[in-house]
């Protein structure tokens, strides 16, 4: 079990930068996110909770502020932060999956995409 588990956090090492991000870092914030709204859920109340990390309630308004405020920050910062990212690296791999392609190759393609412009048209007069 021990040498499995060794393994696996060695094998985080070889993932490329995003993946590596989104294994290592991503995953604590979102624990973070994920304690700080059952800490919230607890003491504040589950609807109380969402509400103010949403940013529907005033976090002011809560029977403990600071935890509101917290839930707030979290609300404002946080999610769109790790939103942010996931789109990031959805997009950086759509981008680095199309310049696999040669410039050379990619204008061959469009060129015969394209059917070029045609033959000219006879006088106009």
């Amino acid at each position: 079990m021990r040498e499995e588990l060794r393994d696996l956090i060695r094998s985080v090492a070889f993932l490329n930068r995003t993946h590596h991000w989104l294994v290592t870092r991503a995953s604590v914030w979102l624990a973070v996110l994920c304690a700080l709204y059952v800490l919230g859920g607890l003491l504040l109340g589950w609807s109380a909770a969402y509400e103010v990390l949403v940013g529907v309630a005033a976090p002011a308004k809560c029977p403990r502020p600071w935890l509101g405020y917290a839930l707030s920050l979290t609300g404002w910062l946080l999610v769109p932060g790790l939103t942010g990212a996931a789109a990031g690296y959805i997009v950086t791999r759509q981008i680095e999956r199309r310049r696999s392609t040669a410039l050379a190759e990619l204008l061959r393609q469009m060129r015969a995409q394209s059917g070029g412009p045609g033959p000219p048209s006879g006088g106009g007069t």
